[in-house]
């Protein structure tokens, strides 16, 4: 089978596709055959080595941590899932990336726990570009920050795949949504559910006024946008540029009482199922800014990491 790789640390020409053995799943796992998986900004990082002191310097290693497929078998352990059955995942962390497959490849292995039946109103592609970033944005609004109705919410970086989701959850948990992006994208983002639109470019946290809720999603200048906070208001950071990013959280959770909040690691059991719920009751779609076939992963790599990506880039997998 086909499966996307790094056959070296570096920029998007160390992605290789290889040709290696269909996986077989432990007592716990699922096979799935692939039909569609997504690019995310962990899979840069682990191409460029910037996770190597988690994933080891042992390469090739797997890229890929999202899949829309269909069930091929189950490990002897596995209950509730069959053959054929439509289904979505995550494998997330170190564990999985130093494999030398990940989830874009033909066939993938997924702990069952990080697997559910994929949402019924999305097609292979837009649940591919909606699995990491829907997860993300729900988990930040809903169960982390706990976003009330007729809140206002500033979404900053509203049109990545993370980002662009939130717009359309944020809306449907009843708030007013703002959105802090390039000038160029305000009428994609009135499309998705904004309400107001600032130009990251000339903006400030003075110009945006007060939020009750932060959604970060670029990860610079983390204590100086917490100053929208209103009183009793929530930030969530979800992306952090460097090691700068992490410390901001650090310090606002010992020297101030507005505290930048964040959650990182495998979904928790049931999530990725609350999540497809809530996709097909609200009719939230994904914004997809290009697909590619697995072959063309290296391309797909270069185009996400020049930047400028609206939405989620989609690589297809097995016919």
């Amino acid at each position: 089978m086909r499966a996307a790789q790094i056959t070296r640390f570096g920029d998007w020409q160390a992605v290789k596709v290889a040709d290696v053995p269909v996986p077989v799943p432990r007592a716990s796992e699922v096979l799935v055959r692939v039909a569609a998986s997504s690019i995310n900004s962990v899979d840069v990082s682990h191409r460029e080595g910037q996770l190597k002191i988690l994933t080891g310097r042992r390469i090739p290693q797997g890229l890929g941590i999202d899949l829309v497929g269909t069930v091929e078998s189950v490990g002897t352990a596995v209950r509730g899932f069959s053959p054929g059955e439509r289904v979505w995942g995550i494998r997330a962390g170190a564990s999985g990336m130093k494999n030398e497959t990940g989830l874009t490849a033909d066939f993938a292995v997924v702990d069952a726990r990080r697997l559910s039946r994929a949402p019924e109103s999305l097609g292979d592609v837009e649940a591919a570009s909606l699995v990491v970033g829907g997860y993300t944005a729900l988990r930040a609004l809903k169960d982390v920050a706990r976003l009330q109705p007729g809140e206002r919410v500033l979404i900053r970086g509203g049109t990545g795949g993370v980002g662009s989701a939130a717009i359309q959850i944020a809306a449907a948990l009843g708030a007013r949504v703002a959105v802090l992006a390039s000038a160029s994208t305000d009428r994609i983002v009135r499309d998705l559910g904004a309400i107001d639109f600032f130009d990251y470019s000339t903006a400030t946290p003075a110009s945006v006024g007060k939020v009750d809720v932060l959604m970060d999603t670029v990860g610079t200048g983390l204590l100086s946008w917490r100053r929208t906070l209103a009183p009793n208001g929530r930030m969530v950071g979800v992306a952090f540029d460097s090691l700068a990013g992490l410390a901001s959280i650090g310090v606002s959770s010992v020297f101030a009482s507005r505290r930048i909040q964040t959650f990182a690691g495998q979904p928790p059991a049931g999530s990725l199922e609350a999540l497809g719920e809530f996709l097909d009751a609200n009719g939230i779609r994904g914004l997809v800014h290009a697909i590619y076939p697995i072959e063309e992963i290296a391309e797909a790599h270069r185009v996400f990491s020049a930047g400028r990506v609206r939405g989620k880039i989609v690589i297809t997998a097995a016919s």
